[in-house]
């Protein structure tokens, strides 16, 4: 599947907020597994999304599952906002 506008931006904020060294992060690279995002962490990503794409991820929703990759977050995204073009 080629990168949605969504996963470029959200990969790009996570690359540079959470590693800053220059590396990369990709659709499918495991974010918890690798220790890039910490707990506290995935709230500065919640944030970041509901200001970059205005789109409010509930406290229920906050758990690791949807947090494993770019990939999983774009799809809880898609579900929450069926009717909104951020791809």
């Amino acid at each position: 599947m080629a990168d949605s506008q969504f996963s470029l931006t959200l990969c790009r904020f996570i690359a540079d907020a959470f590693l800053g060294d220059g590396s990369r992060v990709l659709r499918d690279t495991p974010l918890l597994e690798l220790n890039i995002l910490d707990s506290a962490a995935l709230f500065d990503v919640v944030d970041f999304i509901r200001q970059e794409f205005g789109v409010q991820i509930p406290v229920t929703d906050i758990h690791p599952e949807h947090f494993a990759n770019v990939a999983r977050l774009e799809a809880l995204v898609m579900r929450l906002n069926p009717l909104e073009k951020i791809a």
